[in-house]
């Protein structure tokens, strides 16, 4: 899920996905890959996360955000 190609597909049969292998699946696809090749995932890439502040909250009054 830290993976920025790993999406939900929202379908009941495969709910897990990666976007840069284009597949869907029931399982994880990290195992996926693993029980395919024997090798863990070389593509993977941290997803981006979203910066605080340090106490957490954003001030939207700040001008970078409009």
């Amino acid at each position: 899920m830290r993976c920025k190609h790993y999406h939900t597909t929202f379908e009941p049969n495969a709910p897990r996905g990666c976007k840069l292998f284009q597949f869907k699946s029931p399982l994880m696809p990290y195992i996926l890959v693993k029980q395919s090749t024997g090798h863990d995932c070389t593509s993977f890439d941290e997803r981006q996360t979203k910066k605080e502040d340090d106490n957490g909250k954003k001030d939207f009054n700040d001008p970078k955000y409009w």
